[in-house]
C-alpha cells in the first residue's frame, strides 16, 4: 500500500488523516498482514535520534502518523505536507470502534495493574462487541517470552502497547515478529485515560493544539517536555536548511 511520506529530522512521517488510518484497518485484515501504528511527535523524533531500536521501528512502521502540533507546524515552516494532528488516543478510539463494529478483539498491554484492568473493564463496557481477550501490566516481571506466549495465547487481533517511550517502541521492533495479532498500536497514556486514572484536556485545549501543553503543566513527569520543543524547532529547522543545500 502506497504513502506519502516526508521527513522531518531525518524521521519519516507519513501525510496521513484519520479517515485513511480507518480505511486501512479493513485491509490489513482482509490480506492478512501486520499493520503498526506510530505516534510521531517531537519527543519521539528527538528519541530516534539516538535511539537506533526506536529509528528501526518507526521506519519499518506501515503508519507514522502526526501525533504532535510540533510536527505538523514543523511540517509547514518547511514547506511540507503534512496539514493535521491526528492524536494517538482518537486513533486507539477509531480502531475500538472498528473492533466494536467487525466483532474484534483486543490485548492490553503496560500501564500499572489496576489502571490496565479498569482501562480493560471500561472498554468492554463502552464498546459491547469487542471480546477484550486479555490484559497485562507493564511492570510485570515476566520474561519477553512469556509475554509473548501469554498475548499469542489469548488469540487477540488487535494489540495495544503502552509502556511509553521509548519502552513501547523497543519492544515492539524486537518482539512484534514474534507476536500474532494483525493490528499494533503504541498508545503511551492512553491506558490512563479509559480508565478514569486521568482526564484528557478540556476541548479548548483539544480545538486550539495546545493538549500537550496541558498534560505537560498537569503531570510532573512530563513537564521536561516543554523544555524540548524549542531544541525540536531549532534542530528541525536546521537540518531542512542543510538538506535543502544538498
Amino acid at each position: 500500500m502506497t504513502k506519502k511520506v516526508e521527513y522531518i529530522l531525518n524521521t519519516p512521517v507519513d501525510y496521513l488523516t484519520m479517515t485513511d488510518i480507518k480505511r486501512d484497518l479493513s485491509w490489513y485484515f482482509d490480506h492478512h498482514q501486520k499493520m503498526v501504528l506510530a505516534s510521531i511527535n517531537p519527543q519521539i523524533i528527538l528519541i530516534s535520534e539516538k535511539n537506533k531500536c526506536v529509528k528501526s521501528f518507526i521506519e519499518h512502521a506501515t503508519h507514522r502518523f502526526a501525533d504532535g502540533i510540533g510536527v505538523v507546524k514543523m511540517s509547514q515552516w518547511t514547506n511540507g505536507r503534512i496539514k493535521e494532528r491526528v492524536a494517538g488516543i482518537d486513533v486507539m478510539a477509531s480502531v475500538l470502534e472498528f473492533c466494536h463494529e467487525n466483532k474484534k478483539s483486543i490485548f492490553l498491554y503496560g500501564a500499572k495493574p489496576k489502571v490496565v484492568a479498569q482501562a480493560a473493564r471500561n472498554i468492554q463496557k463502552d464498546y459491547s462487541n469487542i471480546r477484550v481477550s486479555g490484559w497485562l501490566d507493564g511492570y510485570d516481571k515476566k520474561s519477553s517470552g512469556e509475554i509473548i506466549d501469554i498475548i499469542n495465547q489469548h488469540h487477540a487481533d488487535v494489540l495495544f502497547v503502552a509502556l511509553g517511550s521509548p519502552k513501547q517502541e523497543e519492544w515492539l521492533q524486537r518482539y512484534m515478529p514474534q507476536l500474532n495479532p494483525t493490528i499494533f498500536q503504541t498508545v503511551g497514556g492512553s491506558f490512563d485515560v479509559y480508565s478514569g486514572e486521568v482526564k484528557r484536556a478540556p476541548e479548548v485545549f483539544i480545538k486550539t493544539n495546545l493538549e500537550w501543553l496541558y498534560r505537560s503543566v498537569s503531570n510532573p513527569k512530563r513537564f521536561n517536555r516543554i523544555f524540548q520543543v524549542p531544541l525540536f524547532v531549532t534542530k528541525g529547522l536546521v537540518w531542512h536548511l542543510k538538506q535543502s543545500k544538498q
